[in-house]
């Protein structure tokens, strides 16, 4: 009976040592992180380029000479269905591809419609055979692509923008 006290006190340090025992962490050298954060790092041509993007809104704004500028008027409510699913494809080298994907504006028109585009700086070209736009790109990232058109007329400046997703 004697020994149960000292056999009791040696088993609670035991366990009291055993909670103490500090955690080991790893820690990661600096320049490791540096080049596994470099290499993830995508350009803007090749975050363009990494996947199809299909437009998730559009909207429009007018501004005529000597009034003040209108509100955002948001148009991608009334795009139809046909025109919403298409793919819009920035290929690695230059080449612009417009899928109609699976639903189409006009049963005998062109699955796909083809051109080019170039990025400089935050400036888009999209050239397409009968038409060449502009764009601002506002946004680029993996997921968001938001872009800016402004056309100006007799009438005033109209600036659509549109953001397309992944």
């Amino acid at each position: 009976m004697k020994k149960l006290p000292v056999f009791l006190s040696l088993l609670a340090s035991t366990l009291v040592f055993a909670s103490c025992e500090k955690e080991i962490e790893e820690i990661k050298d600096p320049a490791q992180e540096v080049a596994a954060a470099a290499t993830t790092v995508q350009s803007k041509p090749e975050l363009l380029a990494a996947g199809p993007w299909r437009l998730t809104g559009l909207t429009l704004v007018t501004a005529t000479p000597g009034a003040v500028a209108t509100p955002a008027v948001d148009l991608f409510p009334r795009i139809k269905d046909a025109q919403r699913d298409n793919l819009h494809l920035f290929n690695t080298g230059g080449s612009y591809t417009l899928d109609e994907a699976a639903l189409k504006a006009h049963p005998e028109a062109p699955q796909q419609l083809t051109g080019s585009w170039t990025l400089s700086g935050d400036s888009l070209t999209v050239t397409q055979p009968d038409v060449t736009r502009h764009y601002a790109v506002e946004e680029l990232t993996s997921t968001t692509l938001r872009l800016k058109l402004t056309q100006t007329g007799e009438q005033g400046t109209t600036t659509y923008t549109s953001v397309f997703a992944r």
